[in-house]
């Protein structure tokens, strides 16, 4: 188990390359191949409105897709767009987990609305050794088999999804480690223990944030190469 119990804006397409240039898709496993995906979908199928919406498989910037959020009696799963939309047009997927606190646009998020993305696994792609433009797809996921678990926070937008707008996600991100490195600077926040989840999940406003970020360990990770190159 994951934890202990306890205006219109316009989703089209368009999304900085910058952007998304790190964990810019990630997929979720059928039910029946992973049990705490099973669970976390049984727990969104409690609103079949919602339940509706979200993708499975392998999923872009802009979809909806379950994030895990708390309430005042534990945690649920809510149906999210994974995005904030950004002054100009287009979505932010990804939030610098160093300087979010400071950052405007995710600032006061941080500190009051933290959220789970769970995954069975991210993708990436790394330019062809004979360093031509042809990207290979890799596919990162726990060397354990279990679901991965990402630090995100979310956000209401134009009212929120019970007044007609929507709620949308991003992804915390950070500094490569040693085995994500030949593939990319930047990788995501996993958040690998059940402690720094609880404590992500259910921390008060009023906690440091720097506290939170020291909880961040990165696993061991499996990769393969994956069809759907660039």
């Amino acid at each position: 188990m994951f934890l202990s119990a306890s205006g219109k804006h316009s989703w089209v397409r368009l999304y900085d390359r910058k952007e998304i240039a790190m964990c810019g898709r990630y997929y979720i496993a059928a039910e029946d191949n992973d049990e705490e995906i099973a669970r976390i979908i049984a727990v969104l199928n409690q609103d079949p409105k919602a339940a509706k919406q979200v993708h499975r498989g392998e999923i872009f910037p802009s979809q909806t897709a379950p994030v895990i959020v708390n309430t005042p009696t534990g945690w649920t799963v809510k149906a999210m767009k994974w995005g904030f939309p950004k002054a100009g047009g287009g979505i932010v997927i990804n939030s610098r987990s160093e300087k979010a606190d400071v950052t405007p646009l995710f600032q006061s998020a941080v500190c009051q609305r933290r959220c789970l993305v769970p995954m069975s696994g991210f993708y990436e792609w790394r330019r062809t050794s004979d360093g031509g433009k042809t990207k290979e797809k890799f596919a990162f996921s726990l060397t354990d088999g279990n679901t991965m678990f990402l630090a995100g926070i979310y956000d209401c937008f134009d009212g929120g999804a019970q007044a007609g707008g929507y709620d949308g996600f991003v992804v915390m991100t950070q500094n490569a480690d040693e085995q994500m490195q030949p593939y990319h600077h930047r990788m995501p926040v996993i958040l690998d223990s059940r402690k720094a989840r609880h404590a992500w999940l259910f921390s008060p406003p009023q906690v440091r944030y720097g506290d939170l970020r020291s909880l961040f360990h990165t696993p061991r990770l499996m990769v393969r190469q994956t069809e759907g190159g660039q």
